[in-house]
């Protein structure tokens, strides 16, 4: 925890959340680095050539949007949890940390409302709304949030009518939620989605073919995200990391393989949704797809 800037510090002191810097260089990164660098180069960014393939990345896409918050209560529940009667909590700065991403993922600013009025939105939503911007398909995701809610997510999982590619993908982060270790959670989270965002984004938006005046709303999401990921939420989830690991090996070696599958995750997910789209280009039934990951590792 920071300190105090002096003794006497009131109530309307500003006080620092947490030193911002580079990655902690204590995490072992060696296995996992290759698979950043693997995802980073991913073929899926140069698929997106049309407004067809737009949609059909995003209706799988969305899903990895929605589970997401999944991820991030998770970790919210355990660094700073709501109930009665309220406690205070050693890790104020974490908890602050937190909240604060929970508050831009539940309630962001959006674009501009018609008259330019100030907008908020969930990113979930948000994605949506960038769906239905250019005309992709949301009635099968509006009906898995629905469904899903009322079943429950393990039973669910197996029988909802989504992408194969994004069934797969959202087994695995439900997988390390219901480890119940939130050191395993914080990997996934941290090295499995904010660290590898925002090199992702930009690759996406670098590659594809459609400009920010056929998707507004989509150039907004992926934007944004470059922006608050890679400035804010990346170096700041790895000091959550640090923490819940607390120096212990054994839990380092448990974060380390589950950033390490999540990486795999979305490497696989990715060749999913590249083969769909090449799928639809040719007309044909999507197949099974085989991943030629270059470093395979158990955890």
């Amino acid at each position: 925890m920071p300190p105090l800037r002096n003794a006497s510090c009131a109530a309307g002191c500003a006080l620092p959340l947490v030193k911002r810097g580079p990655p902690m260089s204590a995490f072992p990164m060696g296995r996992i680095l290759p698979l950043k660098a693997q995802l980073n180069q991913h073929p899926v960014y140069g698929r997106v050539q049309s407004l067809d393939e737009l949609h059909l990345f995003m209706q799988h896409h969305v899903y990895s949007v929605w589970d997401f918050m999944s991820l991030l209560k998770t970790l919210q529940h355990h660094v700073a949890p709501s109930g009665m009667p309220w406690l205070p909590r050693a890790h104020t700065a974490f908890a602050r940390f937190i909240n604060e991403i929970v508050v831009e993922e539940e309630c962001d600013e959006g674009l501009p409302g018609p008259r330019g009025e100030t907008t908020y939105s969930s990113h979930y939503q948000l994605y949506v709304d960038a769906m239905r911007e250019v005309g992709a398909n949301t009635a099968q995701v509006s009906q898995f949030v629905q469904r899903v809610g009322q079943e429950g997510v393990q039973t669910f999982l197996k029988v909802a009518d989504v992408p194969e590619p994004a069934r797969g993908f959202m087994q695995t982060t439900f997988g390390f939620i219901r480890t119940g270790k939130p050191h395993v959670v914080a990997a996934a989270f941290a090295l499995g989605r904010e660290h590898i965002i925002p090199p992702m984004f930009r690759a996406l938006l670098q590659e594809m073919s459609i400009g920010a005046d056929q998707a507004p709303i989509f150039h907004y999401y992926l934007e944004r995200h470059i922006h608050l990921d890679g400035d804010h939420h990346g170096p700041l989830s790895m000091q959550l990391l640090e923490s819940l690991c607390d120096g212990d090996p054994i839990k380092i070696r448990e974060a380390e393989d589950a950033a390490i599958q999540a990486i795999q995750a979305r490497i696989i997910f990715w060749y999913g949704v590249a083969e769909a789209i090449t799928a639809q280009r040719m007309g044909r039934t999507l197949s099974k797809v085989v991943v030629p990951l270059r470093n395979r590792h158990s955890g």
